[in-house]
C-alpha cells in the first residue's frame, strides 16, 4: 500500500484541480474530522519539482502522460494510521473534514529523506544480464533498488535515492468516509487483495469465499495472511475464516492465471507499501 509502497502502498480518482475543489466543496450537517482508525477515500494529485508522477484521476493521468491501462483508477481507499501514507500526507489529513480540498508541500524528512549523492553509483554493465538498461530504468542491484541515470561506455550510472528524495507537493480532496463494518470489510478486500470476493461479518467474525483457483496463485498465500491481520487489527473482529468456493467447473489455464497486478505509483504510500518494477542485476 502499500503493503508500504503506492501501496501500499502505496496505500496510496475524480479530482483533483483547485477548480475541483471549488466546485466539488460540500458542507455536512454533521461535521466529521479525520482521525486515527478511520476510513476514508481520498483523490490525489502528486508532483514532484512541478511535475505530475501520481494521480487517481484518470483523465488527470491522461493529460499529464502518466496514465497506465493496468493501475485502477478511482477514490483511493486509506485506512488512517496504518501506514499506507508517508508521515507527512497522514499528519495534514488529521482533522480534516469531509469534502476538504487542499494541498501539502511535504518536506523530505515527512517524506523520502533528503537526496544523498553518495547514493549514485556506478555499476558494470555486464552486471545486466537480462534486460540492457536505459535512462529512467528502474533496476535492482545486490538487493537494491535504483534508477539508471546515465551509461557511459561499459558502465552504467544507477541513482538508489528514493525516486521522491527532497519534497514532495499533494493536491488532495477527502470524498467520504466509510462507517459501516461490512463496506469497510468490501473496501479492505477490494484495496489489499486486489479483487471483489464474496465476504460477510457475524458475531465479530468474517467469513471470505474464496474461489479455490487462487491456490495455484502463490502470491495469494501472503496476500491471504496480511489481509486476515488487516481485518482483525482495523475492525476489531474475532478472527477471520476464508472458505474456498468449487463449483466443479474444469480447470484452464484462464481458471488459473492470477490476477493482473495493479503497479503501484510511486506517490503517496510509505516506502514498505511501494513495489517497483525492477529489473534484476
Amino acid at each position: 500500500f502499500f503493503f508500504k509502497q503506492k501501496t501500499a502502498y502505496e496505500i496510496l480518482s475524480g479530482l483533483v484541480g483547485s477548480e475541483m475543489c471549488i466546485r466539488d466543496r460540500v458542507r455536512m450537517e454533521q461535521k466529521m474530522t479525520v482521525k486515527n482508525g478511520d476510513f476514508i477515500r481520498i483523490d490525489y494529485t502528486e508532483s514532484v519539482e512541478g511535475q505530475v508522477i501520481a494521480a487517481t484521476d484518470k483523465d488527470v493521468a491522461t493529460e499529464k502522460g502518466i496514465f497506465n491501462e493496468e493501475a485502477q483508477y478511482g477514490p483511493h481507499l486509506i485506512v488512517v494510521g496504518a501506514g499506507q501514507l508517508v508521515k507527512g500526507f497522514e499528519e495534514d489529513l488529521m482533522g480534516k473534514e469531509i469534502g476538504y480540498c487542499g494541498k501539502v508541500e511535504i518536506p523530505p524528512e515527512g517524506a523520502f529523506g533528503l537526496r544523498d549523492p553518495k547514493k549514485v553509483e556506478i555499476v558494470p554493465i555486464n552486471r545486466f544480464k537480462e534486460k540492457k538498461p536505459v535512462p529512467g530504468m528502474r533496476v535492482g542491484v545486490e538487493n537494491k533498488v535504483g534508477t539508471v541515470t546515465r551509461i557511459f561506455g561499459r558502465k552504467v550510472s544507477v541513482d538508489f535515492n528514493h525516486p521522491l528524495a527532497d519534497r514532495t507537493i499533494v493536491q488532495y480532496k477527502i470524498n467520504e468516509f466509510i462507517e459501516d463494518r461490512q463496506e469497510k470489510l468490501k473496501a479492505l478486500i477490494k484495496t489489499f487483495a486486489h479483487m471483489d470476493l464474496e465476504a460477510e461479518i457475524k458475531d465479530d467474525v468474517a467469513t471470505i469465499t474464496v474461489l479455490w483457483e487462487l491456490s495455484y496463485y502463490k502470491e495469494w498465500l501472503m496476500i491471504r495472511r496480511g489481509l486476515a491481520d488487516m481485518i482483525i487489527q482495523h475492525l476489531g473482529l474475532k478472527e477471520v475464516d476464508q472458505v474456498e468456493k468449487h463449483t466443479g467447473e474444469r480447470v484452464t489455464a484462464e481458471l488459473i492465471s492470477p490476477p493482473a497486478k495493479e503497479p503501484a505509483t510511486e506517490g503517496t504510500g510509505s516506502e514498505e507499501q511501494k513495489s517497483a518494477e525492477t529489473t534484476p542485476a
